[in-house]
């Protein structure tokens, strides 16, 4: 059974099946190679110490070999430690070179802390030169509640006199005097043309 794009699952199942047995077969393979091999270096050591145990001579080449073998991993040690170690201190010495070139000395503390004194003085001076200058809102209000009464009584003053104005002299009036104006100049033009 194919599908449209080609793909056969019953195939790739029976690969898959086949790769996995391959797999088992390999992982039996790898664990008798390795049961006879550690068999192989168990029976030699065997041997070996069967060989130390029965020879009444020490083995002074073997012992000096292990030594040897034993300082020259110490000493890779110890200069991989020291390496680090010296690195670190480079580092630390550095880094401290950088503190105290950045370090305030006392002398250099104490005249910033006169001179953050005396810029606080006279923060506070001038704020209490702008303080005293202030003045309080009641008394403002007062102030203004007067001028507010001031021109409500100069309004109220206009007002009449522009009542009384009118009620005295009013548009009409003005009007006939403006013709009584008119025929004043006309009669005048008329006598200077004659």
């Amino acid at each position: 059974m194919t599908t449209a794009n080609g793909f056969d699952p019953m195939a790739q199942y029976a690969r898959l099946s086949e790769r996995v047995e391959n797999q088992g077969k390999d992982i039996v393979d790898l664990r008798s190679n390795m049961n006879t091999g550690f068999q192989t270096i168990n029976s030699a050591i065997s041997q070996l110490s069967n060989e130390l145990r029965n020879n009444s001579k020490t083995q002074w080449p073997v012992i000096w070999s292990a030594a040897g073998v034993c300082s020259a991993m110490l000493i890779a040690a110890g200069t991989f430690v020291y390496g680090t170690l010296s690195s670190r201190q480079d580092r630390m010495e550095t880094a401290f070179a950088d503190f105290t070139k950045a370090a305030i000395t006392r002398q250099e503390m104490e005249w910033r802390q006169a001179r953050s004194a005396e810029d606080r003085a006279r923060m506070d001076a001038s704020i209490k030169e702008v303080r005293d200058a202030q003045v309080p809102r009641e008394e403002l209000d007062r102030v203004w509640q007067s001028y507010d009464q001031r021109f409500s009584n100069q309004q109220r003053q206009v007002d009449d006199i522009k009542q009384a104005q009118g009620s005295v002299y009013g548009a009409r009036d003005i009007l006939l005097d403006l013709r009584d104006r008119i025929d004043k100049i006309e009669r005048r033009m008329s006598f200077k043309v004659d």
